[in-house]
């Protein structure tokens, strides 16, 4: 599993990462892999601005699309120069999802739109 993998599958081909925060793991760090000692996203990186070379290597080991139930993925927002990515989710199902960055002419879509 990798979430940057999972982003880059997400991503135009020419769209830059601009910024990324990170957040809590799940439901308040519910099952948060390597709780005790070694989170792949330190407690002291959340909620902080973060370049995409900062934040790559703490997304190894974790992904974005994940099964049902609670979520087993870190809150993420990233800002790229055209979308903000956040996590979603539909009927517990939890995947990466994004909007325009700006405001455009554009469909806007339902989640859980299959």
């Amino acid at each position: 599993m990798n979430a940057f993998k999972d982003l880059e599958e997400e991503l135009d081909e020419d769209e830059v990462i601009e910024a990324v925060v990170f957040g809590d793991w799940g439901w308040d760090g519910y099952e948060e892999p390597r709780k005790r000692t070694n989170p792949p996203v330190p407690k002291d990186k959340r909620g902080v601005i973060l370049s995409i070379e900062e934040a790559k290597p703490m997304m190894e080991g974790w992904g974005f699309n994940t099964g049902y139930g609670a979520p087993t993925t870190y809150a993420t927002y990233i800002w790229t120069d055209k979308s903000i990515y956040f996590i979603m989710q539909y009927d517990g199902a939890t995947s990466v999802t994004s909007i325009p960055r700006n405001p455009e002419s554009c469909m806007p879509e339902m989640p859980g739109r299959s």
